[in-house]
């Protein structure tokens, strides 16, 4: 008994060793990372949500991105290499998550109900999101 205790620790140990760390969510510079995650299969209201989300980066924010600030990344919820990231983020299909740095402390906002809301409303959801990139740089 005493040795399936031991192996069994041992087992544990280095599995834990070589297990797949978390990726870095936000770098040292970073104020703002903005993810969507997606599936393999995209209807186009999801295309378009992540290309207005670029449009809005790319029209507003192109220093922020060049530097760092704002670091915008796409997950395939559907590839292995990406579980990890997609179980912290419980995002199981199109999700469009902010996250920001506050006193060490990670602080994740989920904005895919507004994004599925307003993304009809191209202008709106264009304004709208431009405005909270900018809330949350300050």
């Amino acid at each position: 008994m005493k040795n399936f205790i031991f192996i069994v620790a041992a087992i544990l140990v280095l599995s834990t060793s070589f297990a797949q760390k978390n990726p870095p969510v936000t770098s040292s510079k970073s104020k703002l990372n903005i993810y969507y995650f997606h599936l393999t299969n995209r209807c186009p209201t999801c295309i378009k949500i992540e290309a207005t989300t670029k449009k809005v980066l790319e029209d507003n924010f192109r220093h922020e991105l060049d530097s760092g600030i704002i670091v915008f990344k796409s997950f395939n919820v559907d590839l292995p290499e990406n579980k990890t990231i997609c179980e912290k983020y419980q995002a199981y299909g199109a999700t469009l998550a902010f996250t920001t740095l506050h006193g060490g402390k990670e602080k994740i906002e989920d904005l895919t109900n507004f994004a599925f809301a307003k993304i009809h409303n191209g202008d709106a959801f264009y304004n709208d999101l431009k405005l909270k990139i900018q809330f949350y740089l300050k």
